[in-house]
C-alpha cells in the first residue's frame, strides 16, 4: 500500500488560518488528510472550467478542500479550504 504525501500549498495557507479556531472543521479536515493519504484517487469529485485537474470534496455540510493529484509523484496538493459558496470563485 502506497503511502500518499500531502503538500499545503500557498493558496491553502492562508484559509487554514483564517479558520482555525473552528475545531469541528479541523477535526473533518484531519480525517480528510488522512484519507487522502491512503488513497486521493478515490475521494472527491472532478472539477471542470477553470479549475479542471482539480478534485473537490466536503468537510463538514458548509466547507469544501480543493485539491489536486499528481500520481506520478504521489503527491496530493492541498489547494483551497473555504465556504462552498466561496471557494470555487476563489482566485487561487
Amino acid at each position: 500500500m502506497v503511502t500518499w504525501n500531502i503538500k499545503r500549498t500557498d493558496t491553502f495557507l492562508p484559509a487554514l488560518r483564517e479558520y482555525k479556531n473552528n475545531h469541528e472543521l479541523l477535526r473533518e479536515l484531519d480525517k480528510k488528510i488522512r484519507r487522502l493519504q491512503e488513497d486521493p484517487t478515490a475521494i472527491g469529485g472532478e472539477l471542470g472550467g477553470r479549475l479542471h485537474g482539480k478534485k473537490s470534496t466536503r468537510l463538514s455540510r458548509k466547507f469544501r478542500l480543493i485539491f489536486s493529484v499528481d500520481e506520478r509523484t504521489n503527491t496530493v496538493y492541498l489547494e483551497a479550504l473555504d465556504h462552498r459558496k466561496e471557494v470555487y470563485s476563489a482566485g487561487f
